[in-house]
């Protein structure tokens, strides 16, 4: 009965240890610039209607950050996000006092209408089934997207990511997502 036992706590341990290894290995696609992070602060909100543009939620981003910009082969792109704030390409800064600190501030959105492809195919879009017309969101991943010089060409580099509680979504609904980017001036 002891060697039963033994064998037993074992294999519970040996089970702990490897279903802990495999989640510290497993890593966010989009993985945030820990140095951007410290001067830029982001922020999301999404705003639901109907086909007739009444109100169905809003909701705002329990946490956002910056990427690192990388194109698809991995190679590192540094200073894509200032670059793409100091050249105004989003929108034009403001500068902006909150509690005594000074920001450049930008805000832009995106708009989209959800129909079936997008609550299929969808990252951050959950559906439930395969051939629905409804689904959860629960935030979502900006990306800039422009044409590269060289072999790289047309892409959209993600820049920037939020989470936020989960919105109802259905076919036809327009999604309206308004992004706010605070980078502290010197």
């Amino acid at each position: 009965m002891k060697k039963f036992e033994g064998v037993m706590l074992s294999a519970i341990i040996i089970t702990l240890i490897v279903s802990s290894a495999q989640t510290a290995i497993a890593t966010d696609k989009y993985a945030p610039d820990p140095d951007l992070n410290l001067r830029y602060e982001v922020y999301s909100q999404s705003v639901v209607r109907d086909t007739h543009g009444q109100l169905l939620s809003v909701s705002e981003s329990t946490s956002a950050v910056v990427l690192i910009s990388s194109f698809s082969d991995g190679v590192l792109i540094p200073g894509l996000v200032d670059y793409v704030i100091d050249d105004n390409l989003l929108s034009e800064k403001k500068i902006v006092t909150i509690s005594n600190v000074k920001y450049e501030k930008i805000q832009f959105q995106n708009e989209k209408v959800i129909d079936h492809d997008v609550l299929i195919n969808s990252p951050g879009i959950g559906t439930q089934g395969g051939d629905t017309k409804t689904g959860v969101f629960s935030g979502g991943t900006w990306k800039f997207c422009g044409d590269f010089t060289g072999k790289y060409g047309y892409q959209c580099i993600p820049m920037f990511k939020a989470r936020m509680p989960q919105i109802h979504m259905a076919e036809d609904n327009i999604l309206t997502t308004q992004w706010t980017i605070l980078r502290m001036v010197n």
